[in-house]
Order: C-alpha cells, then sequence, then structure tokens
C-alpha cells in the first residue's frame, strides 16, 4: 500500500488541454527497475537455471544488477517486464481471493503508479516495500492476480491528455482524502475526495486505540505545553479529517498536524489521519488517551476495501477505477 507518490508535472500542464484525452501512455514491454536490497552485505545473487535468481533467501525475476547508492553501500536491482512486477505486486496489495474486478482495477492502478515512477536520476525505479508498491517476487504470486494482471495489459488511467498521479490505500473510511488537504500540492480534480459507502463493512472503517499519555508526552517533545491536559481536533478538511491536533497544557495551548502526529505516534496505532475523538482518560494509572477513527492510510484516491465491495456489487474495473479518480479515462489494452 502506497503511503506517498510524487505528483507528475505533465499531469498539470496537461489541465491545459482542457480534457481531450490525446497522451498514449508508454510501452508496457519496457523494464522496470526494482531495488529489492538497498545493502547486499557482500552477498552475490545466484541465477537459477529456469527463471530469474536468488538472493537474500528468496527467488527473484528478471535479472540483477550491483548497482552503488547514496549510503556508500551496494544495492541489488532486478530489471523484469512492467506485468512480471504486477504479479508479484497485487497479490500483496490485496487478497487473491477478492472478486476479479476489483483485482483488475488494483493491476490498473498499480501499472499507471510504476510507470509514474520510472526515472534516470537514480539506478532504480522502485523499492519493495509500501514507500512504493510492495513486491514479493514469484512466491507471492498467485493466479487470479495473474490473470487480473494479464486481462488489463497495457491499460493506465490518463487525465486531460497526460498520464494521472495515483494514490491508494487500505480503507478511506467513508471518504477519500483531498490530496491538496494531505499534502499541500496543486489540486488536481480527480484527486478530490468522494463520499465512499462502500468500504463501511472494512476490518479498520472504524478503529479504537488506547495510547499512554506518556508516550505521547514522549514523542512530541518540546511540542508540549507542560503538564498535559486535554486535546482538542483542529478544523476539519472537507473529508472531515482534522487538519491538527490541539494539545492543552499549564502553559498554554500547542498544535500539531494530524499528519505529523500520525507519523510520531506510529500507523500502527493511529490508523490513518481521519481522528474523530481524541480524550485524555483520568480514571486509568498510568493515565492513557483513548482515540477513535476511520479508516486506513492517507485516504487519497484508489480505497482498495472499497473497490472490493463495490466489486462484489457487481462494479466493473473500469466504474471501479472512475469512481476513485474521477473524470480519469482508462488508455491502452
Amino acid at each position: 500500500m502506497i503511503q506517498r507518490g510524487a505528483f507528475l508535472a505533465s499531469t498539470t500542464a496537461a489541465l491545459m488541454t482542457g480534457g481531450l484525452d490525446i497522451w498514449s501512455p508508454p510501452s508496457p514491454g519496457g523494464l522496470m527497475r526494482i531495488l529489492i536490497s538497498s545493502d547486499r552485505a557482500g552477498e552475490t545473487p545466484r541465477a537459477l537455471a529456469a527463471d530469474g535468481f536468488f538472493f537474500g533467501g528468496k527467488r527473484w525475476r528478471g535479472t540483477w544488477t550491483i548497482v552503488g547508492l547514496p549510503s556508500g553501500r551496494e544495492g541489488v536491482v532486478a530489471a523484469m517486464e512492467l506485468d512480471t512486477y504486477l504479479c508479484g505486486v497485487v497479490p500483496l496489495e490485496v487478497s487473491p481471493s477478492w472478486p476479479a474486478s476489483a483485482l483488475e482495477a488494483q493491476a490498473i492502478v498499480a501499472r499507471t503508479y510504476a510507470l509514474a515512477r520510472r526515472t534516470l536520476s537514480r539506478p532504480y525505479d522502485l523499492v519493495i516495500t509500501q514507500s512504493d508498491q510492495r513486491y514479493g517476487g514469484p512466491d507471492a504470486e498467485a493466479e487470479p492476480t495473474s490473470a487480473a494482471v494479464a486481462a488489463t495489459r497495457g491499460q493506465t488511467l490518463a487525465f486531460a491528455g497526460g498520464p494521472a498521479s495515483v494514490f491508494y490505500g487500505a480503507c478511506c473510511g467513508g471518504h477519500t482524502a483531498d490530496a491538496a488537504a494531505i499534502w499541500g500540492h496543486s489540486m488536481l480534480p480527480y484527486l478530490r475526495g468522494v463520499p465512499d459507502p462502500y468500504c463501511a463493512p472494512a476490518p479498520d472503517y472504524r478503529w479504537r486505540r488506547r495510547v499512554p499519555l506518556e508516550r505521547i508526552r514522549a514523542v512530541l517533545g518540546s511540542r508540549v505545553p507542560g503538564d498535559i491536559s486535554g486535546f482538542a481536533l483542529g478544523e476539519p478538511d472537507d473529508s472531515g479529517r482534522p487538519n491538527t491536533i490541539d494539545i492543552f497544557g499549564k502553559s498554554g495551548r500547542s498544535s500539531v498536524s494530524a499528519i505529523e502526529f500520525r507519523r510520531l505516534i506510529g500507523a500502527d496505532v493511529v490508523r490513518s489521519t481521519w481522528i474523530r475523538t481524541m480524550a485524555l482518560d483520568r480514571r486509568e494509572a498510568p493515565l492513557e488517551v483513548a482515540i477513535e477513527g476511520s479508516g486506513r492510510g492517507h485516504g487519497v484516491g484508489f480505497c482498495q476495501w472499497g473497490a472490493r465491495f463495490m466489486s462484489t456489487a457487481g462494479a466493473s474495473a473500469r466504474s471501479i477505477v472512475g469512481y476513485y479518480f474521477p473524470g480519469t479515462s482508462i488508455t491502452g489494452g
């Protein structure tokens, strides 16, 4: 699952074309360069007789290259066809047991994201963690997700004559987030939040956590205004997500952005920035803070659980991605 991606400058420029879909996506036959290790620690990949190579206790697709990295360490890069890469991505991003149209929608979004990450500024295009898209190699591949990749071969999302910048997460909590509000980028019409009634059955549609007050005090450091006496949610954005968390103490009030608060406390605890309530519970010793929220992830763009339940209701892959990225079109294939 993508935490955050890079907007394409060409997407903003494409708004000047007035919506005419004149862009053709890059050929799906080009090789993707995947950084499978940022430190080979002296290990040399070993070619396999059938296909790919063995490194770090796992099989990998493609051909390997050892590259120098800015850290001073040597990394290992696997070069492979785009759809070969996607076959090891889609089953880690969504369950292969999900309906076919949800898998196909995920494949289209993942392909669009991968192509946007091609770059000449470094010796690889993507990493194998959720900083980009999780990639697990041949051991992660599954027949239903590989079939979804094949069924959507070459299909990507475009907007106003250029490639779309896409993002996705596990569960939006009932309304996708506005990318401009979350990350402060220029407004893109197809990345404004949309209501999403479909993900309501998802495991993290609503969540509750209790966090020791001392943990919050420790991670916020100097931003804590003395002994903490309470919390309040700042003004919400259009989706309902608070922009800030206000902290009250003996020496006044301070604020931290909801995004920064989640990062500091941990995404495993604060599942999303859509915090609905936050209160100091004085009944427990040591003191705890009760937090309730909606969704899992940044909430921008494609909601994976929403796509699953749209698919269950009979929606096609085309209608699913069109719902989460309104105004875009599917090109290629």
